[in-house]
């Protein structure tokens, strides 16, 4: 399957981001769901304003439409609240991502469909924009290693890694040390035939010299 970052149902990373837990309230009593609620053993049953964390997927799962759940009401991780938002119009390259969350960016574009304000999807696309430069320095450094101190999320250093590659590669070949660029059998075949000709006209020319 060819890779992509948008989300499909076979792609491991999405698996792995829609596993993520994101704070919830019930919003209504339901029914044998306590055990939603580790912290609380005393009822088998989700009391309506309970806060709960639950996987992505399960919300999504339970989602009647795009703007509204009639079962819980879905908060926006703290992550992407307005404290970083300010760290990240201050100085985006600052944040480790990686240890904010691994999926950063695509954690991100989910929660982003759960915040009626919009400021989660400019948080996201800003922070992106913001730290582009400083990925593509990273990638110009043909020296620079995948550390941890670089601070990236997972599409970053996917990114990181395909653009080091890159820059090896064509600083290797304006070195000629792993490309020589040859002649072409055409061109070659060309110019053989070329100089057989041009040597033939030569033998002509003398022959009638000599004669004459």
């Amino acid at each position: 399957m060819k890779r992509t970052y948008y989300p499909n149902y076979f792609s491991i990373e999405d698996i792995f981001v829609t596993q993520e837990k994101i704070p919830c309230t019930a919003e209504q009593k339901l029914s044998k769901l306590g055990f939603l609620d580790p912290s609380s053993s005393d009822s088998i049953d989700l009391q309506a304003g309970q806060n709960v964390e639950l996987p992505l997927w399960y919300i999504l799962q339970v989602q009647t439409d795009k703007s509204r759940n009639q079962f819980y009401k879905v908060h926006i991780p703290d992550i992407y609240k307005s404290t970083y938002g300010e760290i990240c119009r201050a100085d985006a390259t600052a944040i480790d991502l990686g240890k904010l969350n691994k999926y950063f960016y695509e954690f991100g574009r989910y929660v982003a469909a759960f915040d009626r304000n919009g400021f989660v999807g400019k948080m996201i696309y800003e922070t992106c924009r913001s730290r582009m430069k400083y990925l593509k320095d990273l990638c110009n450094n043909i020296n620079s290693e995948t550390r941890n101190d670089h601070k990236l999320d997972y599409i970053e250093l996917q990114l990181f890694e395909v653009g080091s590659k890159t820059n090896r590669n064509l600083y290797e070949w304006l070195q000629k040390n792993t490309i020589n660029i040859k002649t072409s059998e055409m061109v070659i075949n060309h110019r053989k035939r070329r100089r057989a000709l041009m040597e033939a006209e030569n033998a002509v020319s003398a022959s009638q010299r000599s004669q004459s």
